[in-house]
C-alpha cells in the first residue's frame, strides 16, 4: 500500500453553536483517487474547504509526510502542494485563458517585468489544456468559453501549480459525458504518475469509475471508509443516508 502523503485527524468546524463538521479524519495515500460522498450538508466541502486553507479547523490536526501542518490562507495550502478546483467558478471573462490559468504568476518582460509576456504564458498554458484534450487554446477569450470548458480552465489552473494532491469538487456538475469521461480518465492518468485526487460528487456511478478508495459522510461526520471493489452505488447510497 502507498504511504500517506496526507492525514486529517479529528478535524472539526464550529460556527456559534452550529456544527458544520465533527471529528473529520481520513487519509490519503500518494497516488490515490479518494472519492468522497454524502448528501447535501454531510460537510464534505467544509472539510475540504479547511484542507484548501479557505477556513480554519476549530479542531483538529493536519499532517502532510507525518509533519503537522495549518492552513491561514489558500496561498499556503497551495504552497503546501494542495490545489482546489471549486464548484463554483472564478475565471475572469475580460482576460484570456492564459492569463486566467497564470493570474499573479505571469511571466513578465521589458523594462523592470512591466509587461504580460504572453507568448511564454500560452507557450506554457499549452500543455495543459493538451492533457484535458481542451477544445480551446491559451489565447481564447474566457467570454466566449461554456460552463463546461470554464471548468476546464479551472482544473488546468490547479495542474499549473504542479500540485500534488487536487480537490475536485463536483468536477463534472456542468460537464457533457464525453467530457465527464475526458476527465475521469485525466484523473487516473494523473494519480499514476504518483500525484493523489479528491474527487467528491453526487455522481456514484462516476465516482466507482475512478475512486480507488470512497469516503462516505453523513451529518458532520466520516461514517465509513470502503475500497470500490468491496462495495457499489446501492451501499453508498445507503452508507449516505442511514
Amino acid at each position: 500500500m502507498a504511504p500517506n502523503f496526507l492525514e486529517l485527524e479529528g478535524v472539526s468546524k464550529r460556527f456559534g453553536s452550529v456544527t458544520a463538521l465533527e471529528d473529520g479524519s481520513l487519509s490519503l495515500g500518494t497516488g490515490e483517487v479518494l472519492g468522497l460522498v454524502g448528501e447535501n450538508g454531510a460537510g464534505k466541502s467544509t472539510l475540504m474547504k479547511i484542507l484548501g486553507g479557505v477556513m480554519q479547523p476549530s479542531a483538529g490536526a493536519i499532517r502532510i509526510e507525518g509533519a503537522p501542518v495549518s492552513f491561514a490562507t489558500t496561498r499556503q495550502s497551495m504552497a503546501a502542494g494542495i490545489a482546489f478546483v471549486h464548484q463554483e467558478l472564478h475565471s475572469f471573462a475580460n482576460l484570456d485563458v492564459a492569463a486566467n490559468v497564470l493570474i499573479g504568476r505571469e511571466p513578465r518582460q521589458g523594462p523592470f517585468g512591466l509587461f504580460v509576456d504572453r507568448v511564454e504564458s500560452a507557450r506554457r498554458v499549452k500543455p495543459l489544456l493538451d492533457r484535458l484534450k481542451a477544445d480551446f487554446a491559451p489565447h481564447t477569450p474566457v467570454e466566449t468559453l461554456s460552463i463546461a470548458q470554464r471548468q476546464l480552465l479551472e482544473i488546468a489552473r490547479a495542474l499549473s501549480l504542479d500540485a500534488r494532491v487536487v480537490i475536485m469538487d463536483e468536477p463534472t456538475a456542468v460537464l457533457t459525458p464525453q467530457e465527464s469521461d475526458i476527465l475521469i480518465q485525466f484523473v487516473k492518468d494523473f494519480a499514476a504518475k504518483g500525484n493523489s485526487v479528491v474527487f467528491i460528487s453526487h455522481k456514484l456511478k462516476e465516482v466507482m469509475a475512478v475512486a480507488d478508495r470512497v469516503i462516505v459522510m453523513r451529518d458532520g461526520v466520516v461514517v465509513d471508509s470502503v475500497l470500490k471493489n468491496e462495495t457499489n452505488e446501492h451501499e453508498l447510497a445507503k452508507m449516505m443516508i442511514s
